[in-house]
């Protein structure tokens, strides 16, 4: 009788054992994946930074292309982004907040091909970059001709 009883208390801590076993690797199996899911999300909330960095240059003032006071959508003016350029340099602590860690570029492509940097704020630790690419139309006030070119964010997140 007293080895019956020793056998059903050896089967329950066995049974107990298996139990807390499989409790253990399902919820390492459940950290794993909300692991995955969070870098998924931070990546894509990056991506979304990026974006609206991108959304935010398109739509400054410095450098949107208007006439009588009426704005075009997705254009930039060639004269204003040059005077930005010293504008953006002057006044670093308020676009950092505009513009955080990142580099902006506009690379004209039609109809001769030119290069401006626009904003350059780089971090040497980062993360993860995200480049996001907009075709712009390019405003010449001094021909009154458009011109074709591509706006480059790069953005950096830590």
């Amino acid at each position: 009788m007293k080895n019956k009883a020793q056998i059903q208390i050896g089967e329950t801590i066995a049974v107990l054992f298996v139990f807390f076993i499989l409790i253990i690797v399902g919820f390492i199996f459940y950290v794993r994946v909300i692991k995955g899911n969070i870098e998924s999300e931070a990546e894509e909330l990056s991506q979304l930074r990026s974006i609206g960095i991108a959304q935010r240059v398109m739509f400054l003032p410095e450098v949107q292309c208007s006439e009588d006071n009426i704005i075009t959508e997705n254009c930039i003016d060639i004269l204003k982004i040059q005077a930005a350029q010293d504008v953006m340099s002057g006044n670093e602590l308020y676009y950092y907040d505009l513009l955080e860690f990142s580099n902006v570029t506009i690379l004209q492509i039609y109809p001769f091909e030119a290069k401006w940097s626009l904003y350059s704020r780089k971090t040497s630790d980062f993360k993860s970059k995200f480049v996001t690419n907009a075709p712009v139309s390019l405003y010449d006030p001094t021909t009154r001709k458009h011109g074709f070119g591509v706006l480059t964010i790069e953005t950096m997140s830590k």
